[in-house]
């Protein structure tokens, strides 16, 4: 044998022993097996299946039954598919395997002839140490993420030259995992080849044309990490992304490598959870594809997975005279179209919005899960799975179908249980109790219901869990209790889900979750349902669009305070607890018809519509429904004087404490307290002081802490406005305003939420920076610690209003929002007085307004005696003690009795805590006895016997407390 065929030799059995490498490097992959033999599709013809090309697996014999050729081993294989030499063949892949090549005699020509042709024509020099063949797994490793010092990767496929696509298939932090080319030779069909970054046991960093091991990282990862709240659409393939993803902008649009044969082969679970709609080729590869993704889909369990309608794409896209996108009937799907194809023809998002919420268009596939034994299907159902013929049948199976639920007994028809009735997902709350089932069945009008079944329903003879779905419209056979009751029992899915009755962070298996009425936002694999016996709880809906709430709302909010503030809270309240701030809420306080409504109705636009906007006319338990339903997020609340004054003071420190009553359980135990975490926004004509002394009671100063008063008007002359943005007056404005929250709302808190969920570990940091700054701007080192709390709290409203920004939410310019806080800060602290201490104020206050007000009355004279009434009237029976007057000096002191001071004076506040801070203030002469309080003197009144007054001097009445 010569060199050459000793070389030749060597390399086929390198190569056989490195198939599917082989296969990688000569853009075969995705081909079927059938025993030893290789079926991949005919590179040498268009054909869109295989059979008519044929690889062994064993021997590497070929043959191309199209082209009537075929070859004994894998040499002469990529010599036919490379159109060159054997010997030319086996150098190329001999060097892309790293097989030292054989020094050529410069007498002699290349050999070339084909398997089966006779000897090569040319002679080899022996190498001095031949090269043992690389076993089939050479020890390398699949590199992904691809590092930063990994060596560029080659621009060009050895077979099919230069890409017409290279598609970067990247992590979820960017990084690229591995790429896919895409050739487009003339002529020919197109071509695919992975190409993936691999280290050699030597060290060596090594691209290869060759698939990534199973499950391969899907196309769109860092898109999902990007935006973990919008809707999946998958597609078969990039060119179908790209499209799709222009078409269906709202959306992450994701795909796979290798086509219709390998979905299976991909990794989904990053889809776990998320709500997905599957887009499939229109043919049948790409239909059959798309059923097995959806079963995947719903293994994973967690999210909706719902398939487009292709027959409603079957339309000519056009315009009407006015512009406006129109769809003409007609035009048909040929076959294997896809988005790419829709594009081609002239299809825009605008087109595909008129078909895409059009009922029917999206198809629920089906149920999330089977159930486990005993409840097996006899027939086998759409995914291709059959019960065993060896597994033992039970006595009952129950079968569902389009048409219902049945019953399956032995030698009996089917009989007919209820409409058809799903079971998605076991649910628990996030303690592990309360367990139960998540249903979903339509109505009589086709209305889907998705239903929570508690395990408790299935105790006893099954009569309220049929009520139960009954009430709801699932039609139910007039004897088929017991057997919808066993089949509810016996339905035991794979999927697993947690519910709660409280919006707002939680945490998952994964990382937190932000828990809202109708949707989950967050790092979480597992599904949050939201439950709630309160009837149209889910405030948080969404109308328009984001640029339009950009434009029509938050932009005529600029340079207005009391808006841009309001606005803000929203953006705040998610953030609450990434720097353990506490809850709290911010009160609008002016006249009727100033705007303070529309203040709200602003604010409330960040996360929902005009039913955002609550009414305090409520009793404390259906408010701390609301406070449950509105945890990490913004509760605004219209009307304080339609909340009864008796329990204003209760609501605000429920609201801002975070915590319900405790009650009883059914047990007779204490049922666990609900809680939350919230900013809240109120208005009013009145505030909670006042309103609370319509009941006779005082405002504490905790409770006007917690809802801090700011004067509604801005001091422009147009109440809570400031710029009118061209409109004629504030009424206008305000009907502007309403109208634009009417059509853009709720977009801008789930493009919020989006961001702020990935970036929650990040931001607390930014965020002291932030209060600490704002502290130092607007408060003295004299500030008290009330008014530093409040201080904090219109700090982190200010600062998030700035992140929002910065996120390209809100529109505003940089600033806007941390000087809305500083203005309405600075109006919070002049309308309570100053930044001392709420008690300290209100005491002060308490003093001097006595003195003000029985001066006259209730003091005798110190140069009159009380017993000398011939040159004066008695005083009232109700005395509390002298004043004396200093002509000279135009000034009064007061001289209190003890018990006179402590019940009339103090009424309502700690004796000892107003006299010491009478004493530190210098308002009081200090005593000196021993065991004495400090605020008690001896003194002698005339006429009376020598005792322990108050002296209260007269600098109490000209001291500047704010």
């Amino acid at each position: 044998m010569s060199q050459a065929q000793e070389f030749i030799k060597r390399v086929a059995g390198d190569a056989l022993a490195g198939f599917d490498s082989l296969m990688d490097w000569l853009g075969l992959t995705g081909g079927k097996t059938s025993g030893p033999e290789y079926l991949p599709i005919n590179p040498k013809r268009g054909d869109h299946s295989p059979g008519s090309f044929t690889i062994n697996r064993n021997t590497g014999a070929w043959a191309d039954f199209a082209a009537d050729a075929k070859g004994g081993d894998l040499v002469s294989l990529i010599a036919y598919l490379h159109d060159c030499k054997q010997l030319e063949a086996a150098e190329r892949w001999a060097g892309h395997r790293g097989i030292a090549l054989p020094e050529r005699e410069g007498s002699r020509g290349r050999a070339g002839r084909t398997a089966g042709e006779g000897k090569a024509s040319a002679s080899l020099a022996k190498p001095a140490t031949p090269p043992k063949p690389a076993p089939a797994d050479d020890g390398a490793v699949c590199i992904m993420p691809v590092p930063e010092d990994a060596p560029r990767p080659p621009a060009a496929h050895v077979r099919h030259g230069k890409p017409a696509h290279r598609y970067a298939y990247r992590d979820g932090a960017g990084r690229v995992n591995l790429y896919h080319d895409r050739y487009e030779p003339q002529g020919e069909r197109k071509q695919f080849a992975p190409l993936t970054l691999w280290h050699l046991p030597a060290g060596k960093l090594e691209w290869r044309f060759k698939a990534a091991p199973r499950p391969v990282p899907i196309f769109g990862l860092d898109l999902l990490a990007a935006r973990p709240a919008a809707l999946v659409v998958v597609v078969e393939g990039e060119k179908a992304q790209a499209a799709a993803e222009a078409l269906q902008p709202a959306a992450v649009v994701v795909c796979w490598q290798g086509g219709a044969q390998a979905v299976d082969k991909a990794d989904w679970r990053p889809l776990a959870g998320r709500d997905v709609v599957l887009w499939p080729d229109n043919d049948e590869p790409g239909g059959k594809c798309m059923v097995k993704l959806a079963g995947t889909l719903q293994a994973l369990g967690g999210g909706r997975v719902r398939r487009v309608d292709l027959a409603a794409l079957a339309k000519a896209p056009g315009r009407d005279d006015a512009g406006a996108a129109v769809l003409v009937d007609g035009a048909e799907l040929a076959e294997g179209d896809d988005a790419a194809d829709l594009v081609a023809r002239g299809w825009t998002a605008a087109h595909l919005a008129l078909v895409w919420d059009r009922p029917g268009f999206l198809v629920d596939v089906g149920q999330a899960a089977r159930p486990a034994a005993p409840a097996v299907r006899t027939s086998a159902p759409a995914d291709g799975v059959h019960t065993p013929a060896s597994a033992p049948a039970p006595a009952r199976r129950f079968e569902v179908t389009d048409m219902g639920v049945y019953l399956l007994e032995p030698d009996k028809a089917p009989r007919f249980v209820c409409s058809q009735l799903n079971i998605d997902a076991l649910v628990r709350d996030p303690s592990n109790g309360e367990w139960g089932k998540l249903a979903r069945f339509k109505d009589p009008d086709g209305v889907e219901h998705r239903q929570i079944l508690g395990d408790a329903l299935l105790s006893g003879d099954g009569t309220e869990l049929e009520r139960t779905l009954r009430r709801a419209g699932l039609h139910v056979a007039h004897n088929g209790r017991a057997w919808l009751k066993e089949y509810l029992n016996n339905a035991k899915p794979a999927a697993r889900a947690r519910v709660t009755n409280r919006t707002g962070w939680h945490d998952g298996q994964d990382g937190p979750v932000f828990v809202l009425p109708d949707r989950a936002i967050g790092m979480g694999a597992e599904a949050w349902l939201f439950e709630t016996e309160t009837p149209a709880a889910n405030a948080f809906r969404q109308k328009g669009t984001l640029d339009g709430w950009r434009r029509e709302v938050a932009a005529r909010c600029a340079g207005n305070s009391r808006l841009v503030f309001a606005v803000s809270m929203a953006f705040a309240s998610p953030g609450l607890h990434l720097v353990g701030a506490e809850s709290g809420g911010f009160h609008y306080r002016s006249n009727s018809s100033d705007g303070k409504t529309t203040a709200l109705k602003v604010a409330a636009s960040v996360c929902g519509g005009a039913d955002y906007v609550r009414k305090y006319r409520s009793t404390d338990n259906a408010m701390e429904g609301l406070a449950v339903q509105h945890c990490d997020s913004l509760l605004c609340l219209d009307e304080l004087a339609q909340l009864d004054p008796k329990a204003a003071g209760e609501v605000a420190y429920m609201l801002a404490n975070g915590q319900g009553k405790n009650r009883a359980n059914r047990t007779g135990g204490i049922r666990e307290a609900s809680w939350w975490r919230l900013l809240f926004l109120s208005a009013g004509e009145i505030g909670l002081a006042q309103h609370m002394s319509e009941a006779g009671q005082k405002a504490r100063a905790g409770q006007e802490l917690r809802l801090a008063e700011i004067p509604a008007d801005a001091g422009a002359g147009l109440g809570v406005f400031e710029n009118l943005h061209g409109a004629g007056n504030g009424a206008e404005f305000a009907r502007q305003l309403d109208q634009a929250a009417r059509h853009q709302h709720g977009t801008a808190w789930l493009a919020f939420l989006d961001r702020l969920a990935p970036h929650r570990d990040t931001l607390p940091a930014t965020l002291r920076e932030a209060q600490k700054t704002f502290e130092a701007r607007f408060l003295t080192e004299a500030a008290s610690g009330q008014a530093r709390r409040v201080a904090t709290r219109f700090a982190l409203v200010g600062a998030f209003g700035e992140i929002a920004t910065d996120w390209g939410v809100t529109g505003w310019q940089a600033g806007e929002a941390m000087q809305a806080a500083g203005k309405c800060f600075a109006a919070w602290l002049g309308h309570r007085g100053g930044e001392g201490a709420q008690e300290d104020m209100a005491m002060l206050a308490q003093v001097r307004g006595f003195l003000q007000r029985y001066g006259e009355s209730a003091f005798t004279d110190w140069d009159r005696p009380a017993n000398d009434t011939s040159t004066h009237a008695s005083v009232r029976s109700d005395r509390v003690g002298y004043r004396r007057y200093n002509e000279e000096a135009g000034e009064t002191e007061y001289f209190i009795f003890t018990e006179m001071f402590k019940e009339r004076v103090c009424k309502g506040y700690s004796v000892d805590g107003v006299g010491r801070l009478l004493v530190e203030r210098g308002y009081v002469e200090r005593g000196h006895e021993k065991g004495r309080k400090e605020w008690l003197v001896k003194v002698q009144p005339p006429t009376e016997q020598r005792q322990r007054m108050v002296h209260i001097l007269p600098t109490i009445m000209e001291a500047d407390d704010d």
